[in-house]
């Protein structure tokens, strides 16, 4: 039987602390939407993204395999979304994990949902809630794919965007 384990992980973000920058991705202009996302073996990356300047870069190791028992630490990173005539943005990511068999394992519309208002310059911002996930001995080896969908409800637009792990034992 496959067990999992899904760990939600709520973190409060400030309008400084969402616009960073991430090595190999490229803040884009408004209407020019973008889904990434990554995952990391530590939350680490996320204090990180909250306490640096906006103006500064951070590296995100990215998670490529996972064994039994670790934290995988998924984050939705946006950039191109929209404003309304007062310069607010509005999101919400849709997503889904499908294990090995490509059969889903989780899956929750509108996980992340927020508003704000649009940085000055383009920039990346970090959807809130990030997403834990923990595979055990019991679980299938394979690779586990992670799916999701950003909407921007200020233009409608739609922003897809996929990550896989193998997991091994």
């Amino acid at each position: 039987m496959l067990k999992w384990l899904l760990i939600l992980v709520s973190i409060v973000f400030c309008s400084l602390s969402q616009g960073q920058f991430l090595p190999g991705a490229k803040a884009k202009l408004p209407g020019d939407l973008e889904l990434i996302i990554v995952a990391s073996g530590t939350a680490g990356y996320i204090q990180e993204w909250l306490n640096t300047p906006a103006k500064h870069g951070i590296t995100i190791k990215r998670l490529k395999a996972a064994k039994p028992n670790q934290l995988i630490v998924i984050a939705f990173l946006m950039t191109g979304l929209t404003g309304d005539a007062d310069g607010n943005y509005k999101y919400t990511v849709n997503s889904y994990i499908l294990g090995p068999e490509g059969e889903p394992i989780w899956g929750e519309r509108d996980y992340a949902a927020g508003q704000g208002t649009l940085p000055n310059t383009p920039a990346i911002i970090m959807a809130d809630p990030a997403l834990d996930l923990i595979l055990d001995s019991t679980d299938p080896v394979g690779k586990y794919s992670i799916f999701a969908e950003l909407t921007d409800h200020v233009s409608g637009e739609k922003a897809t965007s996929r990550y896989s792990i193998k997991f091994n034992k």
